[in-house]
C-alpha cells in the first residue's frame, strides 16, 4: 500500500513501512534539520524543474528519477514543510497516514498541558485535513505514535478526545503501549501505538503486537569448533556428521553443578549478562556422578584424556570472559615474598606478558589487580539505598548527575528511553561513556548506512541526538506493516 509520512522527522515510519513491502508517496516536516537528514537517508533531492515561489509544498526525487527527469511527468514524491498551511486538496491520495503527532505538551517531561497545548494540538490540525478530504482520497488506515503518558494526560480526557476525534473523521480504532525492548532493540521505550480502520474493522487486526525473541545460544569463550564454550540457555549449534571429540566438535554447553557460593556469582549474574568479573578461573571437574567446580585442580592422574570428559578425574580450566577487557589484570610478579628485595630490571610483567624465566633461585607469583567496582558502579537514585549498582552494559540516563529525585536512571543491559537531548550513556566495564549518535539510531533500528548518509549531509551530532530522540523505533514500525499486508491479502482472499 502506498503512505503519507506526516511529522516524518527522520523517517523511522517510512523506514519500518518500506522494509513491509509498501511505498512513500510524499512526508510532511517543518524542522530544516531532520528534513536535511530524511533526504540524505533516503537519497532524495528537491526536483530541478520545482519553481522556486515560495510554496509550502513540492516534489522531491531519487537520484535515478532526478537525472532523466523532462519537468512535464515527473514521478517525484511530494513534500510539505508546515502541516498547518496545508489544504486538503494539495495532499496526494494515499491509503495509509503515519504520524506520530508532537508529544512536547504530552509527556512527563514536559509542561502537560495536553492536546490544549500548541505543539500536541497539531493532532487536530490532522484531523481536520481528514475530514476535509473527499471520500475516495480519504485513507483507508492511520498509524498513530505517541507517548504513553497519553493514555492518562488530563486523567484520561485526552486519550478520550483522541479516539472521539478519530471516531468523528469516520475510523474505528485499536491500540497497545508497545515496549521497544521486546522487538529486537536494547532500549526500553513505551509508546502507544493506534491503527485506525475507515469504516470499521472488517478485517484482522493488528493488535496484540507480542514481539519476538531474538535471542540466541551465546558464546562465552572463544576458541576452534571443539573448544568453545556456550551459554546453557539455548538451542545446540548443528552436530556433524564426525563424531568423537568434544561434544561430537560441536563445543561445550555450561551445567549445573555444585559450586562454593562465593565462586557462582560471577556465573550466575553472566547469565543475566551482567558479569563483574572480566575474567574469571576455576577448576571444572567432570566425574560420573556430578559434574564441580572447585577453586584448585583435582589430583592430576597418570592416565592421559583429551580434554573434558566424563570419566576419570579429568579436570579443565573454566575461563568465563564475559567482557572482552579484564577487571581483574594477572601480572606476573618476580619473588612476590620479598617486598624489599633488590631487583635488576623489572620485577613486575604487564598483563598479558609471558612469566619471567624458572629459575631454581627465584621465586615467582601473579599480582591480582581487582577493580573496586566489579560490584557495580553506584549510580544516585531516589531509592531506600539512594543509589543503584550499574554494570557493565547497563545503560544510564545522564541527565542532572546530582539530582536526589530521579528514578529509572540505570537500564538493566538496556538503554532507557533516548530523549532529544542524547545524554544517554553505557557502562564500559568500570566507567561511563556517552553513547554515540550513530549507536542512538541503532537502538532505533536504523541501519549503520542510512546514519552514515545522514552525518555525510552535515548534520551536526547535537541534531542527529535530537533527531534519534524523536523517532519511532523502525522495528516496531514494521511488524504493524506486516499485519496491515497480511490483513490486505486476507481481504482480499474474501
Amino acid at each position: 500500500m502506498e503512505f503519507l509520512d506526516l511529522f516524518s522527522g527522520i523517517g523511522g515510519f517510512r523506514r519500518g513501512l518500506e522494509r513491509s513491502g509498501h511505498k512513500c508517496v510524499g512526508h510532511v516536516e517543518l524542522d530544516k534539520y531532520a528534513n536535511k537528514s530524511y533526504l540524505a537517508m533516503y537519497e532524495l533531492f528537491p526536483c530541478k524543474y520545482e519553481e522556486e515561489g515560495g510554496k509550502n509544498y513540492s516534489l522531491v526525487c531519487h537520484k535515478e528519477v532526478n537525472e532523466y527527469c523532462d519537468g512535464k511527468t515527473c514521478k517525484g514524491e511530494w513534500f510539505a514543510k508546515d502541516i498547518k498551511q496545508l489544504r486538503a486538496e494539495e495532499i496526494p491520495r494515499a491509503e495509509i497516514w503515519t504520524f506520530g503527532f508532537p508529544c512536547t505538551d504530552i509527556s512527563l517531561a514536559g509542561k502537560r498541558k495536553g492536546l490544549a497545548g500548541e505543539r500536541s494540538g497539531l493532532f487536530f490540525t490532522v484531523v481536520n485535513l481528514l475530514k476535509s478530504t473527499t471520500a475516495e482520497n480519504r485513507p483507508r488506515r492511520l498509524i498513530v505514535e505517541n507517548v504513553k503518558h497519553l493514555l492518562s494526560s488530563q486523567r484520561g480526557g485526552d486519550f478520550t478526545a483522541v479516539l472521539f476525534a478519530l471516531w468523528e473523521a469516520g475510523y474505528d480504532l485499536e491500540w497497545q503501549c508497545v515496549n521497544s525492548k521486546n522487538f529486537g532493540v536494547p532500549q526500553n521505550r513505551e509508546r502507544v501505538y493506534l491503527v485506525g480502520h475507515l469504516g470499521g474493522i472488517g478485517s484482522r487486526k493488528v493488535f496484540p503486537l507480542t514481539g519476538t525473541n531474538q535471542a540466541s545460544v551465546k558464546r562465552i569463550i572463544d576458541g576452534c569448533q571443539g573448544q568453545r564454550v556456550y551459554d546453557p540457555k539455548g538451542l545446540s549449534i548443528t552436530l556433524t556428521a564426525e563424531g568423537g571429540g568434544m561434544g561430537g566438535k560441536t563445543g561445550l554447553y555450561l551445567c549445573e553443578t555444585k559450586k562454593p557460593e562465593e565462586w557462582m556469582e560471577c556465573l550466575y549474574e553472566r547469565e543475566e549478562g551482567k558479569c563483574g568479573f572480566l575474567r574469571y578461573v576455576g577448576f571444572l571437574t567432570q566425574r560420573k556422578d556430578k559434574p564441580d567446580l572447585t577453586p584448585i585442580s583435582r589430583c592430576l592422574v597418570s592416565k592421559y584424556n583429551a580434554g573434558i570428559t566424563r570419566f576419570g578425574e579429568s579436570s579443565g580450566v573454566l575461563e568465563c570472559r564475559a567482557c572482552k577487557r579484564q577487571c581483574v589484570e594477572v601480572r606476573a610478579v618476580l619473588t612476590p615474598d620479598r617486598k624489599k628485595k633488590r631487583q635488576e630490571g623489572r620485577r613486575f610483567k604487564e598483563e598479558g606478558e609471558t612469566e619471567f624465566t624458572l629459575t631454581g633461585i627465584d621465586r615467582h607469583g601473579v599480582m591480582l589487580m581487582e577493580c573496586p567496582y566489579r560490584g557495580g558502579i553506584p549510580i544516585r537514585e531516589a531509592t531506600k539505598q539512594g543509589y543503584v549498582l550499574a554494570r557493565h552494559g547497563d545503560g544510564i540516563n545522564l541527565s542532572y548527575p546530582n539530582s536526589r529525585l530521579s528514578r529509572g536512571r540505570v537500564g538493566k543491559q538496556c538503554a532507557q528511553t533516548l530523549l532529544t537531548e542524547g545524554n544517554m550513556g553505557v557502562v564500559v566495564y568500570c566507567r561511563i561513556r556517552r553513547l554515540t549518535p550513530k549507536e542512538c539510531f541503532r537502538l532505533q533500528a536504523f541501519e549503520d548506512r542510512l546514519f552514515e548518509r545522514a552525518k555525510a549531509a552535515g548534520v551536526s551530532d547535537a541534531q542527529l541526538y535530537k533527531q534519534a530522540g524523536n523517532a519511532v523505533t523502525v522495528n516496531i514500525v514494521y511488524e504493524i506493516g506486516m499485519r496491515l499486508k497480511e490483513s490486505e491479502a486476507y481481504v482480499d482472499e474474501v
